[in-house]
This record gives structure tokens, sequence and C-alpha cells, in this order.
């Protein structure tokens, strides 16, 4: 990849043109998780263990603090796409916002990014605000943009830390 891929270019709307290639995951919000996981895993899907989510120590939602949003989160591989179940337990999270208006379903598709800030930046520039946003126990951040609009799904992003990979 030439250090040009990398930065954002004009060509494509303010963003780099690499930003969703390294897309890695599916989000699917749950009422109940336990139970979700063991659906999936006669399916084959799984085994699922502990993302994330649990170790969110700083959340923003709509860009206000909300300390009392708590997820639950279970990851399992499928070859190359990680798929996390998600179910709301605390708050008015962005996935308690789609539980509530729509039931189960995939919420999210997620990427890695090496730059978030830059890539906040872009994006919020061409109008997709950040909806959520968190900091994790490993030094990993998060973003979920508001890009549902079309298709109904948010885009986010990943910037790993130590620990969550």
């Amino acid at each position: 990849m030439s250090e040009e891929s990398n930065e954002s270019q004009p060509g494509t709307g303010g963003i780099r043109p690499d930003l969703w290639s390294r897309t890695y995951q599916i989000g699917v919000v749950v009422r109940d998780i336990e139970q979700a996981a063991a659906f999936y895993e006669r399916l084959g899907i799984g085994p699922f263990e502990e993302g994330p989510s649990a170790h969110t120590l700083v959340r923003k939602i709509y860009g206000k603090d909300a300390p009392d949003v708590a997820v639950k989160g279970l990851i399992a591989q499928m070859g190359n796409i990680e798929f996390e179940l998600l179910q709301p337990v605390a708050g008015k999270g962005i996935q308690a916002e789609f539980l509530e208006r729509h039931g189960e379903g995939i919420v999210h598709l997620c990427a890695y990014t090496d730059d978030i800030d830059r890539d906040i930046a872009d994006l919020t520039g061409l109008g997709h605000e950040v909806i959520s946003y968190g900091e994790v126990s490993d030094g990993g951040r998060f973003a979920y943009f508001e890009t549902r609009e079309v298709g109904g799904v948010v885009l986010e992003l990943f910037q790993p830390g130590e620990t969550f990979t």
C-alpha cells in the first residue's frame, strides 16, 4: 500500500480511498445474548468470547457523556469476518435505540483504522456525525457514524489497542 492511499483524497469526497477496505465485523443487536450465542453455535458459528464492549471506559452518545450506557458483547470468527452480538443492558445507547425501533438485527459494519482522529474529521466533514464514541480499557477507540440514511446500517471505525484487535 502506498503512502498516498492513507491520505484523504479530494476525488473521493474527502476520505481516503481505502477507508473501508479493512472492514472486518458485522454487529447484530439481540435481546438475549446468551440465547443468541447458543442459537448461532448450533449453526456452527462460534465459539463466542467476550468482546471489547464490556471494557468501554469512556462512552459518548450523540456527543454527550453516557456513563450509564452499558452493552454486553460477544464475538466469534466466521472466516475473515468477526460476528459480534450486542445486547444493550443499561442506558440509551445506539444499540438500545436500534432494538427499540427495529427489533433484533444487523446494526453496524466495522472497519479497522490506524488514525481514528483523521477519519472522524474526514467523515464529519462530509456531514456524518459521530453518534457513538468510546475508549476501551486497552487504549482502543471506536466511533459509530450517522450513516443510517441509506440501508439503515451504521458504519463504525475501530482503532485497536493492545488487547482487542
